[in-house]
């Protein structure tokens, strides 16, 4: 996937780097990762897979990565989807307090939206989720 964007991205002339990790790992220890390196970073569909110790690691790793000022756009199973199966579900009020203003960051917004899965998947084509927008405070 990383190569197809690589490539992607080449072909369009986008400025963008790329980099495979184990968002799980002390970031800090990884010397091609440089602490407040990036604008941007996308979760499509990760965050909702940890456990509650494993949200931390990882939003102490956003920390790490993201620039002052930067954001954080996450898609994630909402607890709106019905289906009986699938990924572990988060509460929108459960989103509020992890990426609250005491935590260092801004909620822009936290909408619904779908996770669009291949076709044939055991869970359906589809699921609810919540598209979220989350800015780090300049103040780091």
């Amino acid at each position: 996937s990383i190569q197809i964007a690589r490539e992607k991205a080449e072909k369009n002339q986008v400025n963008i780097r790329f980099e495979v990790v184990n968002i799980l790992d002390d970031l800090s220890k990884i010397s091609t990762i440089k602490q407040h390196s990036y604008d941007t970073v996308l979760d499509a569909a990760v965050f909702h897979c940890f456990s509650n110790e494993d949200r931390q690691l990882y939003m102490k790793n956003l920390e790490y990565l993201i620039k002052p000022g930067g954001l954080y756009i996450q898609l994630c199973a909402s607890e709106k989807e019905t289906y009986d199966k699938g990924p572990r579900r988060l509460k929108k009020a459960d989103l509020c307090e992890l990426f609250s203003s005491k935590n260092g960051w801004t909620i822009e917004s936290i909408d619904d939206s779908v996770y669009e899965y291949i076709p044939d998947a055991p869970t359906g084509e589809r699921a609810e989720a919540y598209l979220s927008l989350f800015r780090r405070d300049n103040k780091i």
